[in-house]
């Protein structure tokens, strides 16, 4: 395909190859019917316990304290420790390294 100095296009557009859907096949459809066998192992199972258990469950955040962070912000009191962000970033590094 070319410009020319008109701003015409020109050359000839081909159709593009798009993949036709498939019926499966006797060989993938034998294959669909047997019986698929999942195991969880002993860990995935307690995590799930634990994780539909409401006595375990925990608000994913405290509003409280997302407001008292607003206000903070807001009155131009709230402080940043660069220290102790630091410090939190090595440790999961070091976690994830080590684990």
């Amino acid at each position: 395909m070319k410009i020319d100095n008109s701003g015409k296009l020109s050359g000839t557009y081909g159709t593009q190859g798009k993949t036709a859907a498939r019926a499966p096949s006797s060989s993938a459809s034998s294959a669909g019917s047997s019986s698929d066998n999942v195991q969880i192992n002993s860990l995935a199972s307690r995590l799930s316990a634990i994780g539909n258990d409401p006595s375990t469950q925990q608000p994913s955040f405290d509003a409280a304290k997302v407001e008292s962070i607003k206000s903070a912000i807001a009155n131009g009191s709230f402080s940043i420790n660069a220290d102790k962000i630091a410090d939190g970033l090595i440790s999961s590094a070091q976690e994830l390294l080590n684990g």
